[in-house]
């Protein structure tokens, strides 16, 4: 195994631990929630907490719409040295989340029968529809803590705080848990009790996560003389996406919630709102993979290191199998007391939920594999290909095959729509790479969807590490007669030779000083008339401010390199992951 090869696997390893912990804690509070609802409160609450599936996860689409363009223009910022352009849009995208997580809530709270009504709460379900209503009311207080939240977290990512994060989900998760077993045993406050314990945990983890912008050394302000709207429309532009996403799933929320109540009633809904919330726990696990995919593969991708985009591929659907295919087995075989955590004591619930996770638990291998694949498209910018395979997953398949197979298997048609819509979704990617390669192909390396001339010659790259300081004398002219020996011009040759100099000596002397061993990977590409280079350092992440100081330094000529190569590039972008640093140029 090459030295690349256990970079990779270590990386994906740790990502992949990251993310499941990170993911598992952020949901097992949501699971809880269904859990203890279905056991103590019984069928009824549990089949109001299933109408109230699509509303919840409504009201989160504008805050994620938001946090995602925020990401994007801030790292670009960052990575430009524009720290406080950065803060008026994290400022900017704070106050519109907020503005309309207030709006929302009023909305809910003055219009809650209306809501209900769209949720199909109707009338002749009896008790379910108050029990309903409660739930939206209590929920609806919490709606700004959740917009923060989630505009908070990730830049805990961006402002080196991470540890903060994690202990902001741990206190969502253990308050919103202690929150129902007192609502149950205590306070006897039904679901509008288990709505107020998620509402107040959800302000309890935002006050944890605000705490960090009152440290003196926070880099992240909010700052309302740094706003500008204009900055408003880009924001939601690059994060529509998102849109699609979530916009699909309340569909399929709301398609599988009406077809339940159809189908069997208030017994229907509690057994899917079982199985729903269950499931919740084990996407995390197909999440966890795709997350981890497609950021090293979005790293690889940048670097243009076909090869290592390959392994990388191969190692996560390794993972994907043997992590899901276990997974399925000791659900299928739990399934019986899994059933039994969410039902009180209704034999018809406890069978309808049992039987529904036995069949459809097969779709978790075939999810595993698909998420991989679009995750990684996503990553490549294939952004046309995975917006469609997500409206065609989340309800394009479903809702043909649930009205198709209704008529014969009756509700049982919900649950065998869970696999065969993956089935439908990796079915749907065999047939696009075919097209796209001309031909009937099973070679993983066809499905990565690569231009023709991705990869580079082997003379066309440059690739140096360095340990220390002595190593870093030189680098300067040897980036320059490579750049030079590929036909760049004189002036951009120098320029990226002083760049990579001035770097990688840079992090030597702030990066290297504490006693550790450390390296700095210097990768150069030429494409054309294009110079990619990519350093990579285990070191510590950079500081905004320092990283502002370099761009914008007092005396004009200090990291005169950096900066020249800063004005004629078309790609300044900086990225950390796992402890990490990533810088990548295109000039």
């Amino acid at each position: 195994m090459t030295k690349q090869d256990e970079l990779i696997a270590r990386l994906f390893k740790d990502t992949l631990i990251i993310f499941l912990l990170s993911m598992f804690v952020s949901t097992i509070g949501y699971v809880i929630d269904g859990i203890i609802t279905g056991n103590f409160l019984g069928e009824d609450s549990m089949a109001a907490f299933g109408l109230t599936m699509p509303y919840q996860r409504f009201v989160t689409i504008f805050p994620a719409v938001l946090v995602l363009g925020m990401q994007v223009m801030c790292s670009k910022f960052l990575g430009r040295g524009e720290l406080r352009e950065a803060n008026g849009i994290f400022s900017l995208a704070l106050a519109a989340a907020l503005i309309t997580a207030i709006l929302i809530a009023g909305a809910t709270i003055l219009f809650t029968a209306q809501i209900a009504d769209i949720l199909d709460a109707k009338e002749s379900l009896g008790i379910i529809r108050p029990l309903t209503i409660d739930f939206l009311q209590a929920y609806a207080f919490g709606l700004p803590a959740i917009a923060a939240v989630t505009i908070f977290t990730p830049i805990m990512q961006l402002d080196n705080d991470r540890q903060r994060a994690v202990i902001a989900a741990a206190t969502l998760a253990l308050c919103d848990i202690a929150g129902d077993l007192i609502n149950v045993f205590v306070l006897y406050g039904g679901l509008w009790g288990m709505g107020i314990a998620t509402t107040i945990s959800y302000w309890l983890a935002a006050g944890v996560l605000l705490l960090h912008f009152l440290k003196a050394n926070s880099n992240f302000k909010f700052l309302p003389e740094a706003v500008s709207l204009k900055n408003l429309r880009e924001m939601i532009l690059i994060g529509l996406p998102v849109i699609l996403g979530r916009g699909t799933a309340v569909l399929r929320l709301a398609f599988f919630t009406r077809m339940a109540v159809a189908l069997a009633g208030g017994v229907g809904v509690a057994a899917y709102a079982a199985i729903e919330n269950f499931s919740g726990l084990l996407e995390i696990i197909p999440k966890s993979l795709g997350s981890s995919t497609q950021m090293i593969g979005g790293i690889l991708i940048g670097e243009q290191d076909k090869n290592s985009i390959l392994r990388l591929l191969k190692l996560a659907l390794k993972y994907s199998l043997i992590i899901s295919l276990t997974m399925t087995a000791a659900v299928f075989l739990g399934a019986p007391i899994i059933a039994d955590l969410y039902t009180l004591e209704d034999a018809t619930t406890y069978q309808m939920t049992l039987e529904g996770l036995q069949l459809a638990i097969a779709f978790l291998p075939l999810c595993a594999v698909g998420i991989i694949f679009q995750y990684y498209y996503q990553a490549c910018g294939r952004f046309k290909l995975v917006s469609n395979l997500t409206v065609a997953g989340n309800i394009g398949f479903i809702a043909p095959i649930v009205l198709i197979l209704t008529p014969h298997f009756g509700i049982d048609a919900l649950w065998l729509a869970f696999p065969l819509s993956y089935a439908a979704f990796l079915l749907t990617i065999f047939f696009i790479t075919c097209r796209h390669c001309g031909r009937i192909t099973f070679k993983l390396e066809d499905y990565l969807l690569l231009p023709e001339d991705f990869d580079v010659a082997k003379d066309k790259q440059l690739n140096i590490t360095v340990t220390n300081k002595a190593e870093v004398m030189g680098l300067s002219e040897q980036t320059q007669k490579f750049c030079e020996d590929c036909g760049i011009d004189e002036k951009r040759s120098m320029f990226a030779g002083i760049c990579i100099e001035e770097m990688a000596g840079n992090i030597v002397d702030y990066g290297f000083d504490d006693g550790k061993k450390h390296f700095v990977d210097v990768r150069v590409i030429v494409k054309g008339e294009q110079v990619i280079i990519r350093i990579r350092d285990d070191c510590k992440p950079f500081d905004p401010k320092k990283w502002a100081e370099i761009h914008n330094p007092e005396d004009p000529a200090a990291h005169i390199g950096i900066r020249l190569v800063k004005k004629i590039s078309t790609e300044f972008d900086y990225v950390n992951v796992l402890k990490l640093n990533n810088l990548i140029v295109k000039i």
